[in-house]
């Protein structure tokens, strides 16, 4: 984990038009805090299920999840012809295309399939908690004022697995990646260090969600996730705008190919690197001048032979 000093930063985007609740840019704070480098891995999950034995993930329990139509076998996509995105039964972390696939090569890979609920059982077993919200923008922006990705205002189809192309069978894969990647598939994103803040996987959050133009008390309980996925695009011809501020809503039982976490921590204190204390001014390093003769140098035969041959010659000349 990575421990972050937090303060005020500005947080969400000037754009009326957004309809997410990106709008308005606003001053925020976050206090000290932790947080994972990578989203959680496959392998990371799966050590967490076996510490965990009898524990099922939302998807388990369902028995299905949803899939991306180019992952899925012609079978299941028969049946749904025209959504891009496919209900298909046995999919879970485990068998993230369902029951013939496996994670097995896969294993630094995002867990996916997981839900709200999953994300927070797998945090507080090993006493951590699902990021706020600001803290996960806090963190994506890595100390850069109110840019749109974590590295800078510049787009760089290098930085981030996103959507290339046609949605959703025409990915030209200029990223290399067609789905999900390795957590450590592109560098750091930010001056932070943290890795994938920025597509591959949306992220939960432990801030609830509520819609701009319907009622609060009306809304279903849902959750911001954050930082889009290997599905979306940078002018969000497909899916969502990929921006640091951008966010998304889902009910917490929610599970899909592209959603899955990473966990934080609370820090009581930040610690800054110690300042090396002043250099010690040692006696030859002071200013010349007049000085003693040391006990050393007296006890020297030649030397106060010399001395005192110098002070007969003194009242000599007297």
């Amino acid at each position: 984990m990575k421990v972050l000093e937090g303060g005020k930063f500005l947080k969400g985007i000037n754009d009326p038009k957004s309809e997410t609740g990106e709008y308005p840019v606003e001053v925020a704070e976050v206090k000290p805090f932790y947080i994972d480098v990578y989203p959680v891995t496959n392998a990371q999950f799966w050590k967490f299920k076996q510490l965990r034995t009898g524990y099922k993930t939302d998807a388990e329990t369902q028995n299905w999840s949803y899939v991306l139509r180019p992952f899925v076998n012609g079978t299941e996509v028969a049946q749904f012809k025209d959504a891009p995105w496919v209900e298909v039964k046995g999919a879970q972390w485990d068998k993230p295309e369902g029951p013939n696939s496996t994670i097995l090569d896969r294993l630094d890979y995002p867990v996916v399939h997981v839900s709200y609920h999953d994300a927070k059982a797998f945090c507080e077993h090993y006493k951590k908690r699902i990021p706020l919200e600001v803290e996960w923008e806090f963190a994506a922006r890595g100390g850069y004022y109110a840019k749109d990705y974590p590295w800078g205002d510049r787009y760089q189809k290098n930085r981030a697995n996103l959507w290339q192309g046609k949605f959703p069978n025409g990915n030209t894969k200029a990223d290399k990646w067609e789905g999900l990647s390795p957590v450590h598939a592109f560098s750091a994103q930010n001056d932070f260090g943290l890795y994938d803040m920025q597509g591959n996987v949306w992220e939960w959050t432990d801030t609830r969600y509520y819609e701009r133009v319907v009622p609060r008390h009306v809304q279903d309980r849902m959750y911001v996730v954050k930082g889009c996925s290997f599905v979306d695009t940078r002018d969000g011809r497909a899916n969502s705008i990929v921006r640091v501020a951008q966010r998304m809503g889902l009910v917490p039982s929610y599970t899909a190919q592209n959603v899955g976490f990473r966990c934080a921590k609370s820090a009581k204190h930040y610690w800054k690197p110690p300042v090396a204390p002043p250099k010690k001014v040692l006696p030859m390093d002071r200013p010349s001048g007049p000085r003693h003769h040391l006990r050393s140098e007296m006890a020297d035969p030649d030397l106060a032979e010399k001395l005192k041959q110098q002070r007969l010659k003194r009242k000599e000349e007297l």
